[in-house]
């Protein structure tokens, strides 16, 4: 589903234009000619700014080319963003680094666009200006970290840009595709983040608005993602087919050859689900043509394995097998790509995480100095207030003074008035008393109360030492089920090395000897009849022998006893791509062999024992397989991360939708927890099978 998307992403994002058709280039060379003409008069400030005028015109006309114009508008951009900075120019400052941005972002120059915006964000905290474009810094911000894989930071900074211009009064059709591109791209994350409700409602929102811009191009464009969006998501044929053929009806008309091969991939698909294999062939056959003069080599190799499946499903066997030769010849030098991508993108996110601190940090450090600055001018206003103050004591002073005489005459009434008080201080004191009565009655009750907690104390400290004691016998009985477990696992291995020996010595042996003895007999003399019954009994016994051998094989391979687990899993596998319709690939990168038959992990050993485990339950769950999928794919991964080793098997199955657990997974289970591991399996109609098991590193299963 994610190539789809991606491929669509592709074409609307080069197509998004104010306008339905390209830019005028020739717009473009008037505005040159027009440089040159301002270049030869007298500076003055009309000169300079009708100069970032036309140098604006030009990066704008340039933003809206493709990417192989992307280094020219860098180059205007440059030139005016610094005769802006020299006429200190803020709104033409703020333009330059939005045209940085963008012709980084096209270029895949994903942090340096991401220090620009940066910039533009602080130019407009830090000038004051209503920056009326903020939905634009938060749109570049959602583009560059959809492109980097960050899709929950991607929905966050495009719902805020979604925001602002909803809140516009009125929107321009320049302005409706931009908020088409902001839902689309918010679609696709959330698509890819599981969330499909979310992500139809935007994909809605895309072709409501494409169409009120009134652009034929990128009304398509906006269907053939909703098409996708029913096939995939929803399994919605008819729904898908109806959008599709909208969008094809609209390249159509318009007669836009790029659009009309977007669509070629979701066609096959959908021809594939209908098995409808004549339509799905000639679409994917056009899809492998328009991927061979794109040279786009990912397209092309998708091409060629729907060219297989579908002569496969016509029973086109040997045209089947020259496209698979041809796709299988084709994936080493993708993956190879691929892996020079990944370690691209990791650079690029440890320089966005960089950058991002180093941004913090100067915010930091600019709201440090904005407090110091802060707390200097309460300072200075404490200062004042201090001075105003003492003047203002001075004004009190001369008032005492006068009032001092006033207070004299009061002297002699203050005496007549401390007789009553002194009366009115006996009553006081009999009340006094009277509380004091009261708290010695208040003091008993305390103490009452304290020892009615210490009982409830010692009682809580019983409950405790109590539950201690019940948690340390059922972690001895758990370490006995634990035992009991082990224990039952050793007798199904010894149980396994008997049947082993068994079957190679004694059933082996005997199915030799009959063997042997069909081989005395002179078929020759034989009738006819009897030569054919003679042949079908020598090809009965050999493939006795073999699956005899095979079996004893499985059950106790010599090679991991020798070399270990990995040799040992690497042998099994030819084996079975040797027998067996199914092409199974190993992957043992997470475990690194050496040959006292131990598996070492970095500064870990793996045991004996844990690598026998391991091989039983891969022997399990690839039995599982062969008998159960229906697969003609599966892969088995071990990965060693920090603290555990991963194990993931996978195969392209027919699924199970509600499975039961045989003797089989039983067994896989029981082993998986001797190991201390964590073991989950996820399975659905159509989809094949996953399952992933997790040991812990740090664990007795483990010797350092």
């Amino acid at each position: 589903m994610k190539k789809f998307l991606s491929l669509l992403v592709l074409y609307f994002i080069i197509n998004i234009s104010s306008k339905a058709q390209l830019p005028n280039l020739v717009e473009i060379e008037q505005s040159k000619q027009r440089l040159k003409e301002i270049g030869v008069l007298k500076v003055t400030v009309v000169n300079d700014t009708l100069e970032m005028f036309y140098l604006n015109k030009i990066c704008k006309n340039y933003s809206l080319l493709s990417r192989t114009s992307a280094d020219s508008g860098l180059h205007y951009a440059e030139k005016l963003y610094q005769k802006s900075i020299i006429s200190k120019n803020n709104v033409y400052q703020l333009r330059a680094l939005f045209y940085f941005s963008n012709f980084y972002l096209k270029k895949n120059l994903y942090t340096k666009a991401l220090e620009t915006n940066l910039n533009t964000l602080k130019k407009c905290e830090e000038t004051n200006i209503e920056c009326d474009d903020i939905w634009k810094i938060n749109l570049r911000f959602g583009q560059i970290y959809y492109n980097i894989k960050e899709y929950e930071k991607a929905t966050s900074y495009l719902e805020k840009a979604i925001e602002y211009l909803v809140a516009k009064p009125k929107l321009t059709p320049d302005l409706h595709l931009q908020l088409a591109e902001c839902y689309r791209i918010a679609g696709v994350s959330y698509q890819i983040l599981g969330r499909k409700g979310t992500a139809k409602n935007m994909f809605l929102k895309v072709i409501k608005h494409c169409e009120l811009s009134e652009n034929d191009i990128q009304i398509a464009f906006a269907k053939s993602i909703m098409g996708d969006h029913y096939l995939h998501a929803e399994r919605n044929i008819a729904e898908a087919k109806k959008y599709f053929d909208e969008a094809d009806s609209l390249f159509t008309k318009k007669n836009y050859l790029q659009g009309k091969a977007s669509l070629y991939s979701s066609y096959v698909t959908l021809f594939k689900l209908k098995k409808d294999y004549e339509n799905a062939e000639k679409y994917a056959e056009l899809m492998l043509e328009n991927s061979i003069n794109s040279q786009n080599n990912t397209v092309r190799f998708q091409a060629l394995v729907d060219l297989s499946e579908i002569n496969e499903s016509k029973n086109n066997t040997e045209v089947a097998f020259e496209y698979y030769k041809k796709a299988i010849a084709l994936r080493d030098s993708i993956q190879k790509e691929q892996r020079i991508n990944d370690l691209t993108e990791i650079q690029r996110r440890y320089d966005i995480e960089k950058m991002q601190i180093r941004y913090e940090n100067e915010k930091l450090i600019q709201q440090k100095g904005t407090d110091f600055l802060q707390k200097q001018y309460e300072i200075t206003k404490l200062r004042s207030e201090k001075l105003a103050q003492d003047f203002s004591l001075e004004s009190i002073s001369r008032k005492l003074e006068n009032e001092h005489a006033l207070a004299t005459q009061q002297a002699l009434k203050i005496e007549s008035d401390k007789q009553k008080n002194e009366q009115e201080k006996l009553a006081k004191q009999l009340k006094v008393n009277d509380l004091s009565n009261k708290l010695t009655l208040e003091n008993q009750q305390q103490k009452s109360l304290l020892l009615v907690i210490g009982l409830i104390t010692l009682l809580g400290v019983s409950a405790i030492a109590y539950s201690f004691i019940l948690r340390k016998k059922n972690k001895e009985l758990l370490n006995k089920n634990h035992e009991i477990q082990e224990a039952l696992l050793k007798g199904q291995t010894i149980e396994r090395k008997r049947v082993a020996s068994a079957l190679h010595d004694n059933i082996g042996s005997l199915l030799s000897a009959v063997r042997v003895s069909l081989l005395t007999l002179n078929s020759g003399k034989l009738p006819n009849h009897d030569q054919k019954i003679y042949t079908q009994i020598q090809e009965m016994v050999e493939n006795a022998c073999r699956e005899v051998r095979l079996i004893s094989h499985n059950l106790l391979p010599e090679e991991l006893e020798k070399y270990g687990l990995e040799v040992a899993l690497q042998k099994m596998i030819e084996r079975l791509n040797f027998s067996t319709p199914i092409e199974f690939t190993l992957n043992t990168k997470g475990l690194k062999e050496n040959f006292s038959g131990e598996t070492a992990l970095g500064d870990i050993t793996l045991d004996r024992k844990t690598a026998f485990h391991l091989y039983s339950i891969c022997l399990e769950l690839i039995n599982n397989i062969l008998k159960h999928s229906g697969a003609t794919d599966a892969a088995m991964t071990f990965r060693k991360n920090e603290k555990t080793l991963e194990l993931f098997v996978r195969d392209n199955g027919k699924g199970l939708q509600n499975y039961s657990k045989g003797q089989g997974l039983m067994s896989v289970e029981d082993r998986v927890e001797a190991m201390r591991g964590v073991l989950e399996i996820e399975s659905k109609i159509g989809e094949g099978t996953r399952t992933h098991i997790s040991i812990p590193i740090i664990q007795p299963a483990y010797a350092a």
